[in-house]
């Protein structure tokens, strides 16, 4: 175990360069802040870097801190080099630094396609839902927040460990994943749908695809899809946000899935 002092240590300063997306694609490594997620962590298959504490702070669970994927990778870090690290303002005293794993494309029977989804919450959120119902492929589309930004990783609240986060084209994958699944159905979330989603066959092998916040689904991956589709809204809004949309959606083929499956 060691012990490091100083804000401007290089170890500190190479995880401090987590938080940015460049710093991650370089080291191929990226941050999980906080008990909770740091004990998701140490769960799933991801392998463990480092386990960071501030020795300022309370001293952490004994069935972290001694978890046999920390053995030689533990380090206390005074309150300085830890605040260095962090992203967030206030962190607790738990951190960790993971590597990124390399998953390819699987082309599951079930999955969620983000298509230029920007905002870090929503992607986080997204991927939280798709975990929650089933949705074992998370395709992470040109111009998508890095699924392993602090903020993304926060929000998704350790679904990001357990389902695949995969870089891909989205219209190639799309293609492909037609290819496989030729009796299942593409669906597209798009405001000006005349189809209503819980109209929409979702119930077997579909790959349901989100947009842009403000653009919405690409033209390209729109021709690829079977179905648009419109949430049925009974207010003066006409539209939600993307992680709301998309939740609905997903959980709209994971209710789909369960009726027929009783």
């Amino acid at each position: 175990m060691a012990y490091i002092e100083s804000a401007h240590n290089d170890r500190v300063r190479a995880w401090a360069r987590l938080k940015t997306r460049r710093g991650r694609e370089r080291a191929g490594l990226f941050l999980v802040e906080g008990e909770r997620l740091v004990a998701d962590l140490l769960k799933s298959s991801l392998r463990l870097e480092a386990l960071l504490w501030n020795v300022s702070s309370d001293e952490p669970p004994e069935a972290l801190w001694r978890h046999p994927k920390a053995d030689g990778r533990r380090f206390e870090l005074s309150p300085q080099a830890f605040a260095a690290v962090a992203d967030t303002e206030t962190p607790q005293g738990l951190m960790a630094i993971a590597a990124v794993p390399q998953h390819e494309p699987g082309y599951g029977p079930r999955v969620l396609v983000l298509d230029g989804v920007q905002d870090p919450g929503n992607v986080g959120t997204l991927v939280r839902s798709a975990e929650a119902f089933g949705f074992g492929e998370v395709v992470i589309g040109p111009g998508t927040a890095d699924p392993y930004a602090p903020k993304v990783v926060r929000a998704s609240m350790g679904g990001l460990f357990r389902v695949r986060a995969i870089a891909c084209g989205v219209e190639h994958y799309l293609r492909v994943w037609r290819d496989r699944h030729p009796g299942g159905v593409v669906v597209a979330t798009a405001a000006d749908a005349v189809d209503r989603c819980d109209e929409a066959p979702m119930a077997g092998e579909v790959a349901v695809i989100i947009g842009n916040e403000a653009r919405g689904v690409s033209d390209g991956a729109r021709r690829l899809a079977h179905r648009c589709v419109a949430i049925p809204m009974a207010g003066e809004a006409d539209s939600l946000n993307a992680a709301m949309a998309g939740t609905i959606l997903l959980y709209e083929a994971y209710r789909q899935a369960s009726n027929r499956a009783i």
